[in-house]
């Protein structure tokens, strides 16, 4: 839903990145088209914020910032067809602790595509659920302020790991990762293999479908994702599937996911929404729900989604959120976000 447009740089900065240069007495590699693209959003956030967050006196209205630059080195080898290059998107509100968000660089041809770095696994990547299709800020995957139910299970997020995707083939793409350290990313140096909450030898995988068959379009996937704690004899694994239906401007679609968790305990989540394009504005209604094994705790969320595009680039982007986090407390209400969004 998001309005991107690339720019070329041209700036001094862009300049550095878009040579690169071997050692001496190595080849001098070919030079890059580097582009920059991000967003800025200013967000509203109003509503049972307290209750919705479980935060003691949480605000009831506030604002704040969501600012990213991306930046993409791009490359292709002549003589033998090879793509190549590189991306980095910098975290740019002024709150940020950390310099970016991922950082990965990719070799590929017509066998497929390899990236390594700090990215999110394949399952991730590759799922598809209510939220695929949600207007907004993305619904029950959206905003903070509203998406407190997860869709999803967990994931390896942007752990440093190689990840490998296949090409399409009649619809059809495979993917793999592979994550030694879950709590390893970036230039940190010697991680250790004891530390309780961490996962390793974490395999995401996933196969994904997409299609049109006359004014109908699919989109489906089934991902996996299987790794061992570090400390103790406990597993992890996870396993679910999705499918988007469109026609005619309008979609509807829904998913499944059970994890088995030696650790956090095990879990099903299920999803589901639907969606309308009515030209410049879309609109949809998503539900998530978590049953947790073991547990009466079953929290669910329901959210109503708009956005309009303004102008080129600039979208007008709201939620509200109907949240039952049930503890057995105080903990449901209603929560809403407007966002202004400029993709660049």
């Amino acid at each position: 839903m998001y309005l991107k447009k690339a720019l070329l740089g041209t700036t001094a900065l862009l300049g550095v990145g878009a040579l690169m240069v071997a050692d001496a007495g190595q080849a001098k590699a070919q030079a890059l088209e580097v582009s920059v693209s991000g967003f800025s959003r200013f967000l509203a956030a109003f509503g049972n914020l307290e209750d919705q967050s479980g935060t003691t006196d949480a605000r009831s209205l506030y604002f704040r910032n969501d600012t990213e630059v991306h930046v993409k080195a791009r490359g292709t080898d002549d003589a033998t067809g090879m793509r190549y290059g590189a991306t980095v998107e910098f975290e740019a509100d002024t709150s940020a602790t950390g310099n970016t968000d991922e950082s990965w660089i990719f070799i590929g041809g017509n066998w497929g595509e390899l990236r390594f770095g700090d990215e999110d696994g394949a399952a991730d990547n590759m799922k598809v659920t209510g939220a695929t299709l949600a207007a907004g800020t993305g619904g029950i995957d959206g905003a903070g302020e509203v998406a407190n139910v997860g869709i999803f299970f967990d994931n390896s997020s942007d752990a440093t790991k190689i990840i490998y995707y296949s090409p399409k083939i009649s619809g059809f793409q495979v993917g793999v990762s592979y994550t030694p350290d879950s709590g390893h990313g970036g230039s940190t140096t010697y991680p250790t293999d004891t530390t309780a909450t961490d996962r390793e030898d974490w395999i995401e995988a996933g196969i994904a479908y997409s299609n049109t068959f006359g004014a109908v379009d699919v989109t489906a996937s089934v991902v996996g994702s299987t790794a061992d704690y570090e400390t103790g004899n406990n597993d992890f694994s996870a396993f679910g599937g999705g499918i988007n239906i469109g026609f005619s401007g309008f979609t509807v679609g829904g998913a499944f996911f059970t994890e088995n968790d030696d650790v956090g305990g095990d879990r099903d989540i299920w999803n589901v929404g639907a969606g309308a394009s009515l030209g410049p504005a879309n609109l949809s209604v998503t539900y998530a729900k978590i049953n947790n094994d073991g547990s009466n705790v079953d929290p669910n969320n329901i959210v109503l989604s708009a956005d309009m595009g303004l102008f080129p680039g600039v979208a007008l982007q709201g939620d509200v959120s109907f949240f039952n986090r049930d503890t057995g407390t105080d903990d449901d209400g209603v929560t809403g976000v407007l966002r202004l969004h400029i993709g660049y």
